[in-house]
């Protein structure tokens, strides 16, 4: 499938898609081409969460969500800094987990059925968490 951010994502892929707003908004082209590479060496990869705007009701609950366009410096300029992408089983999410690592992503996050990944350069660099009560 051809994308229009890279060759294999989209902009609907990764637009807002709570409902209330129009979907769209920029995501760091840094953190784009990481996700390239990632797809090159792992495989296909879904993205559940990309852009959030707003009025999403996970951006309600965390304001300050790398999801969320802002501007972090002035190369990129207002966007996202995020995306969660489908980890469905234990070996898939190895993969995954690796071939970020190794795309430059050092803000993880490693949830049941999904891995976040960002380059909010506002945040600490070079930690992994769960999100498992």
């Amino acid at each position: 499938m051809a994308g229009d951010l890279t060759k294999n994502f989209s902009q609907a892929e990764i637009s807002c898609k709570c409902g209330s707003c129009k979907g769209g908004g920029r995501i760091s082209p840094s953190l784009m081409k990481w996700l390239q590479d990632m797809r090159d060496e792992a495989g296909p990869i879904r993205v559940t969460s990309g852009v959030r705007c707003q009025q999403h009701p996970e951006t309600k609950k965390r304001p300050t969500s790398s999801h969320v366009p802002r501007d972090l410096d002035d190369l990129e300029g207002r966007v996202g800094h995020a995306v969660d992408i489908a980890a469905m089983g234990s070996g898939r999410r190895y993969r995954l987990l690796s071939a970020a690592i190794r795309a430059g992503f050092h803000r993880i996050g490693i949830g049941k059925n999904f891995l976040h990944l960002d380059n909010d350069k506002s945040k600490a660099p070079c930690v992994i968490w769960d999100y498992y009560p």
